[in-house]
């Protein structure tokens, strides 16, 4: 355990109330002490008497008292005890904050490091995604060509079919061009509604897998997806 000034001045009030204390109960010896006065015929024999025996007295109960080893107030030893004692809790506040420090250094070196972390990584992201973006709309754009040039085909092969099967077939190139713009619109454009006089080609459409009902509504038809 660490001793401080502060256990020092604790030690030091306690001996003060000590001889405090000492001095009161030497006062109230020497108060009940019977009281020698000197007399016209008290010779210097008598004096010297009473002296020796107050010296006595004195001597007596000094060789009482414990002797305590502890520094006398107002000399080198106590401002030296003092200062040795102030010099070590110096030395010791240097230690705690030089350790302090290096724990200081040592946590912003590593906020640095995450920070720097932080950064690679979010670049790698940013890299990722662009190419991402950038192999999707290359797909894309090959998906779109590719579906263009099946649909041409499979139109222009559906065409050829009308022509051979159906000698009348202007209302079926009708509700093809319908059906075909419908399907390039996309969403909820790409059915077309359906009339009386166009169900035999609906019928014919439908059985050869080209086109489909809604399937809530059989008023409605749309082509096939083609992939």
């Amino acid at each position: 355990m660490e001793y401080t000034l502060e256990d020092a001045l604790d030690t030091l009030m306690d001996k003060k109330i000590k001889q405090e204390k000492n001095i009161e109960d030497l006062i109230n010896k020497i108060s009940n002490n019977e009281v020698f006065s000197l007399k016209s015929s008290s010779t210097l024999e008598d004096i010297k008497i009473k002296q020796e025996e107050l010296y006595q007295s004195l001597l007596k109960e000094i060789e009482q008292v414990e002797p305590e080893d502890y520094p006398i107030p107002r000399t080198s030893d106590l401002r030296v005890e003092v200062l040795n004692e102030m010099e070590k809790e110096i030395y010791d506040m240097q230690k705690l904050h030089k350790n302090l420090e290096q724990k200081l250094s040592d946590i912003q070196e590593d906020i640095t490091y995450l920070k720097n972390k932080k950064e690679g990584l979010k670049k790698m992201q940013e890299a990722y995604l662009d190419m991402t973006e950038t192999f999707a709309n290359k797909t894309y754009e090959k998906e779109l060509v590719l579906t263009k040039r099946i649909f041409q085909e499979v139109r222009n092969d559906l065409y050829t079919v009308v022509d051979t099967i159906f000698a009348d077939n202007e209302s079926f190139k009708e509700l093809l061009a319908a059906l075909t713009s419908a399907y390039m619109k996309g969403g909820d454009d790409v059915y077309v509604n359906v009339s009386p006089d166009v169900l035999d080609h609906v019928n014919f459409l439908v059985e050869n897998d080209i086109v489909q009902y809604h399937r809530n509504d059989k008023t409605k038809i749309r082509m096939t997806e083609l992939l």
